[in-house]
């Protein structure tokens, strides 16, 4: 733009906060050279040395522009620099702290502010503490993560995306619409592979923007034509659920009561085109109500939502007020009463403190090709829109077609004393707090390099920030602008309207404070860091006295605190030379690991260095006849709390003392676990760092839980046989031995048993039980939230990240961790809360406690387990992990408590915990989404293999029916079932040669076989076009040895040790020795007819049917026989009687029964056929049978 506007900030100081800075006392600490000078080079966040001279390549002669929030990712920093394919990236940072960039498909979500830990205090820190705070931030960086859009042919948008973190969570939640109207919800966006999707929520349309609504009421997205579509996130049976719905306007000639008249007379010119979006805002009510205005080019809308978004109601429609602000343009830059012919155009609109503000340009092409800019203030009536004021504004630019598009880019942000103007490479600020000057010239903020362009705005803790490409978050305010007095009116004024509640003062401090964690701005903001001892110790005092290694880098770190550069860079360079060369002058610590040693120590005895100003601990500080005053984690509060949040604060700088000298590089291991593995000294700071954390969660819950808490740290004191002296309390002495601080968690543990001991009362018993989990669950909580914002303090060097396990305590085993007491606290928690409360409520509570504490037994296995990876236990360690991971689950669903259990299964991928509970519950629809979701983990073959596992394949092809590529793939590599397809595609012939190949081969289940042969007729009979008439005759066949096998007696069966329950096949020789065997005591002429019968299967019968007819001989007594009744005799013999059966049955003897010298001569008749009394009567049986059954001779008649 070729003019710009000037702005006068009245009633403002010119002095700096530099120069209104006290001086400092001789006891401070010295300010670092650094921080005199002007501009932020320093750091992040500067608002403490104020100078007009800002960012290089940014220029502005009366205001300051500085660098914001953390450091840009290095993946953001890519996706504005290197834009491949011209791909369209959009930014968006909301007033939250989240900020997201979208680069195609690409998702890039950081944190470039932690909201959640300011506010907290309403005293603002001074000058001085500013410049500390500053001291400390140069390098961080923020975490990204990576998410991936859902697939869109039109350009994502960063304004449909929303990033939010909800009550209780520790990592914080996206929520994504595509412009054709594809929505994705990631419940972390630690998770890519983690969400629930649904499409098409409003066809033929294209969404534009998405709001956030007060109130936990949902999203509101608004379409290119001002359509508008209300998403909400619920959960249905622990599952997340996108639910949508449109909203619609009021049906009818005067549906909508409250439409301005011009509009039902006819009046609204144009109404046969379609409404052009422009913006839209939302402000919170009374009673959980939130008011919605949309802006359109030719009306302004009002809608009211309550009932958490089941009451929605248009209260009007005004077109009337886009015609007043195109007459106060008419009136206010061409001044004539006569109507023009004037081209308003609607560019953007917010809302702040109630009033609406509305930027727009007018072009007067008959007077001039220039577009006026100005804004109109509204404010919402009951019935319609009153237009409060408008405010013209000095700024124009040429207007035609080639720059209709640079001239509709000007947009803006409004903070209660300024609003900003933007374009992609200007900044109007403008004064509010005088509306008379804004028509004066201000100044024009030019971001002239090159490449850099703006990218969004916003307002975050009063504060306007700008995304710029080159230099990411940029804070703009007056040069004078002084930091107590804008706290001051701010924190007077109240929260901004829209910014999701109150924002004291001390936000101000929040943004002077970017750690590398969480936990250090936590504490900053509520601590003064002037009370750390460490800051009064005297370097030189230490140095000269003591000579140990322990001390000299002590006497390092505070010259380095000192400023004093030149000598702790000498005394490093003498500690690490003396320690290499081993010629140090203790020789307590000399080993391999001596530097690692010397920093486990020093962080060791930060961690539980005495109170400084407390007389209690007076003959401790003086034992060993001299003062310790060379105590780093000393404080001079009184308050335990305090000391505990300094701790962590004093540990902090020794980290960065250790990352700035290089010294975390050079850290290597220290053997842990009794010797058996190195842990990494890293890790071992980490969980140092952690201890103190939780003592400090453990103290905050001290009021909450006081009877609970006192019992367990007595406990614990006992045990350190270190009684209290004097007037110190057991919780004296417990919160200063931090290091040991992890057995006050087996100290809780032990109370619960011993309330079971005791036979408490179960309800009393449930309760305490649940007060315990919540004191553990708090506790972990807030260690594993540092961890998460904690990772690059504590991290390993980029070299060593592969090198050493990753155990941290909270997941260790035995005495020194916390795996084994969570363990039995999930027992207790089941068996005597859970199962002994009829209390719904309590009963709930005790299940999500167990969830969650299953949630960090699991998340502690896994991140160990990833640590190893690579090494040669990872598989053996992998098995451990996934049998742990099924008990603990299988806890939950043995309960019934399928949410919570397919919530852990889905983030452990314990597939078979989601087949079991998808089966248990009959949720086909459960199982289908998960097929979806974890594709790239091939489920679908895993859940059609746990129904084979469970020899239920016949629900296989119902269940997968709608997933016909799992199908295909599992006919693949299961071909034994593939005639199940040919059946359903109506290939019957080749189902039924399958069928019949597969009985053919099956050797292990009789009715399995039965079932093929079954399945293989019923095929052969459909297969109406095809002669399988030999096919036929071979089922038929296989059935009937089938059957033979199941005529046998079951007591047969066992006696040869064959399983009755599931018999397996059997061959058909095999049938014939069981019908013939000896055992087989209860045999009988028709069993030794049924053996020779299957003889007909054989191809080789003849030497099988001579030991059938053998087998028959010897079932009787051939030599014990009365010879005057030989044939009475010979006729109840077995031999006999088989013979008269089979002569019933086939008629002539000579077709069955073989010649008398084939067992006369018989080997297999032994010694018998040597007897005269067998010969005698086997002879006389021959002939009894040749003259009874003798064949009838057939005698002809002459006629």
């Amino acid at each position: 733009m070729d003019r710009s506007l000037q702005q006068l900030y009245t009633a403002m100081p010119r002095s700096s906060l530099g120069n209104r800075m006290r001086p400092q006392p001789a006891s401070s600490r010295p300010v670092s050279p650094a921080m005199k000078k002007p501009g932020i080079s320093q750091g992040r966040f500067s608002l403490s040395a104020r100078s007009n001279p800002s960012i290089v390549g940014i220029r502005s002669e009366f205001n300051m522009v500085e660098s914001f929030g953390y450091q840009l990712p290095v993946l953001v920093n890519e996706a504005l620099t290197f834009n491949e394919n011209n791909q369209n990236v959009s930014v968006c940072c909301a007033p939250n702290g989240w900020a997201w960039v979208v680069h195609g498909r690409r998702l890039l979500i950081w944190q470039y502010k932690d909201t959640r830990i300011t506010g907290d205090s309403t005293s603002p820190r001074t000058p001085k503490e500013l410049l500390r705070m500053q001291q400390r931030r140069l390098v961080a960086m923020a975490q990204c993560r990576e998410l991936t859009l859902p697939h869109c042919d039109i350009g994502h948008k960063a304004t449909l995306v929303s990033v939010f973190l909800g009550e209780g969570q520790q990592m914080a939640s996206c929520l994504a619409v595509s412009p054709t109207g594809d929505v994705r919800y990631w419940p972390s966006i630690a998770h890519d592979g983690s969400s629930v999707d649904t499409s098409g929520i409003l066809d033929g349309q294209e969404f534009d923007q998405m709001l956030n609504m007060p109130h936990q009421q949902g999203y509101l997205l608004v379409t290119t034509t001002c359509n508008l579509v209300l998403l909400q996130l619920q959960m249905v049976n622990g599952r997340h659920v996108l639910q949508h719905k449109t909203l619609r306007q009021p049906a009818g000639f005067l549906g909508g009561i409250g439409k301005k008249f011009s509009i039902i007379m006819g009046m609204n010119s144009g109404s046969d085109k379609e409404n052009k979006f422009v913006g839209i805002a939302c402000e919170g009510g009374v009673s959980n109500e939130a008011f919605v205005t949309v802006l359109s080019d030719r009306w302004c809308q009002r809608w009211r939502l309550a009932n958490n978004g089941t009451v929605e109601q248009m209260l009007y429609e005004d077109s009337d007020v886009i015609r007043k602000i195109r007459d106060e343009f008419q009136h206010k830059f061409w001044n004539v009463r006569d109507n023009l012919d004037i081209n308003l155009h609607l560019l953007d609109m917010h809302i702040c403190d109630g009033k609406i503000y509305i930027l727009g340009g007018a072009v007067n092409t008959a007077h001039a090709p220039q577009i006026h800019y100005g804004i109109a203030i509204i404010t919402a009536e009951t019935e319609s829109m009153k237009l409060q004021s408008f405010i013209p504004l000095k700024l124009t630019q040429f207007y035609n077609v080639g720059t209709e598009k640079d001239c509709h880019n000007l947009r803006f942000i409004v903070t209660r004393t300024h609003l900003f103007f933007y374009t992609d490479k200007f900044i109007y600020p403008l004064n509010l707090t005088n509306p008379a000057i804004a028509e004066m010239e201000a100044e024009k903020i030019e971001f002239h390099l090159q490449d850099d362009r703006i990218l969004n705005a916003a307002v975050c803790g009063y504060l306007p920030l700008f995304f710029s490409r080159t230099h990411g978050l940029v804070c703009v305010t007056p040069g004078d602008f002084d930091t107590m007095d804008y706290m001051n009116s701010s924190f007077a004024m109240g929260a901004p309207s829209g910014v999701g509640g109150s924002t004291t003062a001390i936000d101000i401090n929040g943004m002077s404070t970017i750690g590398v964690d969480q936990s250090a701005d936590l504490f900053n903001s509520q601590i003064n860091e002037s009370n750390l001892y460490m800051f009064e110790l005297d370097p030189d005092a230490m140095y000269n006295e003591f000579k140990d290694e322990v001390s000299q880098l002590k006497s390092a770190f505070i010259y380095r605190l000192k400023h004093n550069n030149n000598m702790c860079n000498t005394i490093l360079n003498d500690l690490l030379r003396n320690m290499s060369e081993g010629q140090t002058g203790s020789t307590t610590l000399a080993d391999a690991n001596q530097l690692d040693r010397i920093v486990i120590t020093i962080a060791e005895d930060l961690a539980e260095d005495l109170p400084a100003a407390d007389p209690r601990w007076e003959q401790l500080w003086t034992e060993g006849g001299h003062s310790n005053k060379h105590a780093l984690g000393s404080s001079s509060s009184l308050q335990i709390l305090t000391q505990l949040k300094e701790k962590c604060l004093a540990l902090r700088h020794f980290v960065e003392f250790l990352h700035s000298t290089g010294i975390w590089e050079k850290l290597d291991a220290v053997p842990s676990g009794g010797g058996s593995v190195l842990k990494s000294t890293c890790f071992i700071l980490a969980d140092i760092n952690e201890k103190i954390i939780a003592a400090i969660a453990l103290r905050s819950l001290q009021n909450k839980y006081p009877k609970i808490i006192d019992e367990a740290i007595n406990r614990v004191v006992s045990t350190w046989q270190e009684n209290p002296y004097g007037n110190l309390t057991a919780q004296d002495i417990f919160y200063v031995r931090l290091c040991k601080f992890h057995e006050i968690f087996h100290a809780l543990a032990d109370f619960v048993d011993s309330r079971i001991e005791s036979q408490q009362q179960s309800a009393l018993l449930a309760n305490l039980i649940s007060d315990v989990n919540s004191i553990v669950l708090n506790i972990i909580g807030d260690v594993l939230a540092n961890r998460e914002l904690n990772g690059t303090l504590y991290t390993l060097p980029q070299e060593k990240v592969h090198t050493y396990e990753y155990l941290p305590w909270t997941a260790m085993s035995g005495s020194v961790g916390l795996r084994d007491t969570l363990t039995h606290l999930i027992e207790v928690s089941v068996r005597y809360g859970a199962h002994c409360t009829n209390d719904p409520e309590l009963k709930q509570r005790l299940y999500r406690q167990i969830f969650e504490t299953i949630d960090a037994i699991l998340d502690g296995r896994k991140k160990y387990l990833d640590s190893v990876r690579d090494s040669e236990k990872y598989n053996v360690l992998l098995q451990q992990f996934e049998s742990q991971r099924k008990d603990l689950i299988s806890i939950l669903i043995d309960d019934e408590q399928y949410d919570f259990a397919a919530k852990l299964a889905e983030k452990y991928l314990d597939f078979q915990s989601l087949v079991v509970i998808c089966d248990e519950t009959k949720n086909q629809d459960r199982l289908d989404d998960y097929i979806k979701k974890f594709e790239e983990y091939d489920f679908s073959q895993f859940a059609i293999n746990w129904h084979l596992r469970q020899n239920r394949q016949g629900e296989v092809f119902e269940r997968f029916k709608g997933n016909q590529a799992a199908l295909s793939q599992f006919m693949r590599d299961h071909p034994t079932l593939g005639w199940i397809q040919l059946v359903f595609n109506g290939s019957f012939e080749r189902a039924s040669k399958i069928l019949l190949q597969l009985a053919q081969n099956e050797t292990e289940f009789v009715q399995r076989k039965k079932s093929m042969l079954s399945l293989a007729k019923l095929a052969a009979f459909a297969s109406a076009d095809s002669d399988l008439s030999i096919q036929l005759e071979s089922i038929n066949t296989e059935l009937n040895i089938i059957d033979y096998q199941e005529q046998l007696n079951e007591a047969i069966l066992q006696n040869f040790g064959y399983d009755v329950e599931n018999p397996k096949v059997l061959k058909v020789d095999e049938i014939i020795n069981l019908l013939i065997s000896e055992e087989n005591e209860t045999a009988n002429e028709f069993d030794f007819r049924k053996a020779l019968e299957l003889l007909n299967f054989l191809d080789e019968p003849y030497d099988v049917r001579h030991k059938i007819w053998c087998a028959s001989i010897l079932r009787d007594n051939w030599t014990a026989y009365d010879t005057n009744n030989a044939v009475d005799y010979l006729q109840n013999l077995l031999f006999f009687k088989l013979v008269e059966v089979c002569h019933l049955m086939d008629g002539d003897c000579e077709t069955f029964l073989p010649p008398m010298e084939d067992f006369l001569n018989s080997s297999e008749l032994g010694d018998l056929v040597h007897n005269t009394s067998f010969q005698y009567l086997f002879k006389l049986t021959y002939e009894y049978i040749s003259d009874a059954f003798k064949k009838p001779v057939d005698i002809g008649m002459d006629l």
